[in-house]
C-alpha cells in the first residue's frame, strides 16, 4: 500500500475523499477536478504538416490547481495516479504527470474497478506504469475529432448560421434521425386484415389465427382488400374447424446480462425517464462515493464506462450465496454464467456495472440517497443480481386447428419456475385461456369467424434509449461519448425532445442535407465505425496513433477541398431545400434565402415592398415595431437570434426568437464545438 504520506491524484472532489476515507492518514489525495491540460479552446491547436502535433494548454480556471500540483510534487517522494481506468482517465493521469515536470516512469499509476477498502488497497499494491497506448487512443480521438470539428464547423456555419457546429461522431447520430424521420414522411400505409376464430367453449373465450393456406404460411399483408376477406370468410362458413394438434414443450429464458454503459442508459431512459446525460450524473456519483453513516464513505457500483458484461469471480461468489440465502439454493445456476461483450473489442473496462456488495440492498442504503440515485441504484443491483440467478422456465402449448384448406394457430404460455424473474420482472406473453381437456379431432365450436382492419405502421421515432442502441449495433461512440452526443444534439437545437422521441428540428435537417451531399464518406455509418476500430486498435497496440491519423487526411483533404470550391452550387442547394415551396404569410410571394451578418433566413422575395422575414427555425416577424412602427430586423445576441427595433437606440423594443441551452459534464470526453477559419487547418 501507499507510504508515509505519498501523493495520491484523482479527478473528482468526491473521488477524493472516498480514498482518504479509505487509506486515512497514509496519504494526501488532490482533485484535478476532471482534465487539467486539453486542447486549446479558441485555436485548432493541431500541426497537421508536422506529424499532427498537438499543443496542449492548462484548461481555463485550471491554473491554482496545476501549481498546487506542482508544488506538491516537490514535497513527496511517491505519486500515485489514480485517475478511472479507461482512456480518458489514463489521459487525465498523464496529463497531470505532464503538468508536474514528472517523467512517467517517475510516477505509479493505479487503477480500481470500485471505490471499496479492499479494491483500493489491492490497487495500490501493485501498480503500473502509464499506458501510452491508451493514452495515443485517446489523443487520437481528440485530434481526429478536433481536424473534423474546426472544418465541418466552419462549412456549415459559413453556408448556414454562425455558431453551428458538426463533428464526427455527433454528425452521423443526426443523420441517424433525420434519415428515421424522412422514413416516417414518405411512408404511405396499407391497409391489410387479419383473420382469426373466435371460439366459445366450457365458459373460456379463446382465439386462434389463421396462418396459412394449402399448406403454405401466409404473408403479413396476405388480405389487402375487402372482396379477399369476405372470400375467405364465406369459404370458412361452410366448413367445420377442426383441432388437429396439440404440442407441448418447456423453454428457458435466461436472464439479461449485467449492465454495461449503453444498456444502463437505454434501461434508464425507459423504465425511469432518464436522459443518457442524468444516468452517467448519477452514476458517477454512486460511483465515487456515499456517505453511509458510520461506515464511512464506500462507492456503490463499480466504474459506468464500460462496454464489457464480465463480472469478477469475487463478486459472483457473493451474489450466489446471497441468492441462497434469499431465495433458496434452486435459484443458483450449477455453474456461474459467463456474459460475452456486444463488441469484439469491448475495453472501456474489464468488468460490467454493479454492486460493490450484493449485501448493501437498495433497503439498507434508501435512507443516505436522493430518490433519484436509490431508483438508479435499484435498477443496477436487480439487474445484476438477476444476472446471476437461473433462468425462468415456461410451457408453451401450442394448438393447430384446420379448416379445409386453412389452418389456425394459437400458443399458451405458462410460467412453470419464475427463476431470475422474482427479482427483475419480465414480460411474458401468456396467451389466451383455453380448457385443458382439448384434444385432437375435436370439434371447436361455437365458432366466429372475424377479420381485423388494421395498417401497416411507420418505423418509430428515435428515442434517447434506441439511438444508443443503435449507435452501439453500428460500432459508433463508445460508453463515454453516448451522453455527450446526445446532449450537443439538443443543446445545438438539432433536435427537440417530444414525449421522449427525438425529433429533428429544421436546421438539423439542412446541416445534414449539407454534409451528406459534399462529405458523404465522413458522416457514413460504416466509416465511422471503421474509425471506432481503428482506434481501438491504437488503444491495443496494434498500429500507431500517427499512421491511422495520416491515413485519414490523406483522403479527407481532398474532399474538403472539392466542398468548399462548389460556393456557388451549395448556395443554389440550400436555398432551394429551405426556400422551396414556402409562400409569404403576408402577401402570397414565393419566400427565398437570405443571408446577413446574423445568419440565413426567409424573406420575402417582394422586399422592400413587403418586410416580412422568417427565422431559421421558422418563427416569423411581424412588419413593424409595436411600440414605434419602425421595421424589425433579425440580430444575434448572446442568447441566441432575436428581432429589434430598426430605430435603436431610439427605441429599445425586442423579441427573442430563439435560445441556446448549454451543457457542461464531469469532463470533456467528446470533442466540443467550435470552429476555426478554414484557412487556418
Amino acid at each position: 500500500m501507499a507510504e508515509k504520506k505519498d501523493l495520491v491524484v484523482v479527478e473528482s472532489p468526491t473521488k477524493a475523499r472516498t480514498i482518504h476515507n479509505i487509506l486515512r492518514q497514509s496519504v494526501h489525495v488532490v482533485a484535478t477536478m476532471g482534465h487539467i491540460r486539453d486542447l486549446p479552446q479558441n485555436e485548432f491547436g493541431v500541426d497537421i504538416q508536422h506529424g499532427f502535433q498537438p499543443t496542449y494548454k492548462i484548461l481555463p480556471g485550471k491554473h491554482k490547481i496545476a501549481s498546487q500540483l506542482r508544488q506538491l510534487a516537490k514535497q513527496y517522494p511517491n505519486i500515485y495516479l489514480a485517475t478511472d481506468e479507461d482512456r480518458e482517465g489514463e489521459a487525465i493521469a498523464w496529463h497531470a504527470a505532464v503538468v508536474m515536470n514528472k517523467k512517467e516512469e517517475e510516477v505509479k499509476r493505479v487503477v480500481f474497478h470500485e471505490i471499496t477498502p479492499e479494491a483500493v488497497k489491492s490497487a495500490f499494491l501493485s501498480p503500473r506504469t502509464i499506458s501510452r497506448a491508451l493514452v495515443d487512443a485517446q489523443q487520437a480521438r481528440r485530434i481526429l475529432d478536433r481536424v473534423v470539428g474546426y472544418t465541418l464547423s466552419p462549412f456549415v456555419s459559413n453556408y448556414l448560421t454562425r455558431g453551428l457546429s458538426a463533428g464526427r461522431v455527433q454528425s452521423v447520430a443526426l443523420r441517424l434521425i433525420v434519415e428515421r424521420e424522412k422514413e416516417i414522411e414518405s411512408f404511405q400505409p396499407q391497409n391489410y386484415w387479419k383473420i382469426r376464430a373466435r371460439v366459445e367453449r366450457e365458459n373460456l373465450v379463446f382465439f386462434l389465427e389463421l396462418v396459412s393456406r394449402d399448406g403454405e404460411k401466409l404473408p403479413a399483408l396476405a388480405f389487402q382488400t375487402q372482396e379477399s376477406v369476405e372470400e375467405v370468410l364465406s369459404e370458412l362458413g361452410k366448413g367445420s374447424l377442426v383441432l388437429a394438434e396439440k404440442n407441448e414443450s418447456q423453454r428457458q429464458v435466461p436472464p439479461p446480462p449485467p449492465f454495461i454503459t449503453s444498456t444502463l442508459q437505454q434501461e434508464a431512459s425507459t423504465a425511469l425517464g432518464f436522459s443518457a446525460t442524468k444516468t452517467m450524473q448519477i452514476a458517477q456519483q454512486l460511483y465515487e462515493g456515499i456517505p453511509l453513516g458510520l461506515t464511512g464513505t464506500i462507492g456503490l457500483i463499480t466504474y459506468m464506462r464500460t462496454d464489457s458484461p464480465s463480472v469478477a469471480q469475487v463478486a459472483q461468489k457473493e451474489a450466489r450465496d446471497f441468492i441462497v440465502e434469499s431465495y433458496g439454493s434452486e435459484y443458483v445456476p450449477s455453474r456461474p454464467p459467463v456474459y460475452q461483450a456486444r463488441q469484439p473489442a469491448a475495453q472501456e473496462a474489464h468488468e460490467a456495472i454493479r454492486p460493490t456488495s450484493v449485501h448493501r440492498t437498495p433497503e439498507k442504503v434508501k435512507f443516505y440517497l436522493s430518490q433519484s440515485q436509490l431508483k438508479l441504484y435499484e435498477l443496477i443491483w436487480k439487474r445484476f443480481l438477476a444476472s446471476q440467478m437461473k433462468s425462468a422456465e415456461t410451457r408453451h402449448i401450442r394448438i393447430t386447428a384446420v379448416n379445409g384448406r386453412y389452418d389456425f394457430e394459437a400458443e399458451q404460455v405458462r410460467v412453470i419456475f419464475p427463476g431470475f424473474t422474482v427479482v427483475y420482472p419480465t414480460r411474458i406473453e401468456r396467451g389466451d385461456d383455453w380448457p385443458a381437456d382439448l384434444k385432437p379431432e375435436q370439434v371447436l365450436s361455437p365458432v366466429e369467424y372475424v377479420a381485423e382492419a388494421t395498417q401497416t405502421k411507420p418505423p418509430p421515432r428515435y428515442t434517447e434509449a434506441t439511438l444508443i442502441r443503435t449507435l452501439e449495433k453500428f460500432g459508433i461512440g463508445r460508453p463515454s461519448t453516448y451522453a455527450p452526443i446526445l446532449a450537443t444534439l439538443l443543446d445545438r437545437r438539432y433536435v427537440r425532445r417530444q414525449k421522449r422521441t427525438l425529433i429533428p428540428e429544421k436546421m438539423g435537417c439542412a446541416v445534414i442535407e449539407l454534409l451528406t451531399k459534399f462529405f458523404p464518406d465522413v458522416i457514413d455509418v460504416e466509416f465511422t465505425a471503421r474509425m471506432e476500430d481503428q482506434l481501438d486498435r491504437v488503444a491495443a497496440g496494434e498500429i500507431d496513433w500517427l499512421t491511422m491519423l495520416t491515413n485519414f487526411y490523406q483522403a479527407y483533404k481532398p474532399v474538403l477541398d472539392k466542398a468548399y470550391s462548389h460556393s456557388q452550387e451549395i448556395r443554389e442547394f440550400l436555398s432551394k431545400y429551405l426556400a422551396e415551396g414556402q409562400r409569404c404569410p403576408r402577401c402570397g410571394a414565393p419566400l427565398v434565402l437570405r443571408k446577413s451578418q446574423y445568419g440565413i433566413f426567409l424573406g420575402c422575395s417582394q422586399f422592400p415592398k413587403c418586410r416580412f422575414v422568417q427565422s431559421k427555425n421558422g418563427q416569423s416577424s411581424t412588419s413593424s415595431c409595436p411600440k414605434c412602427g419602425s421595421d424589425l430586423v433579425l440580430r444575434k445576441g448572446r442568447y441566441g437570434q432575436f428581432l429589434a427595433c430598426s430605430a435603436y437606440p431610439r427605441c429599445r423594443y425586442t423579441r427573442k426568437l430563439t435560445s441556446h441551452a448549454h451543457h457542461s459534464g464531469h469532463r470533456p470526453e467528446a470533442e466540443p464545438d467550435r470552429a476555426a477559419p478554414p484557412g487556418k487547418v
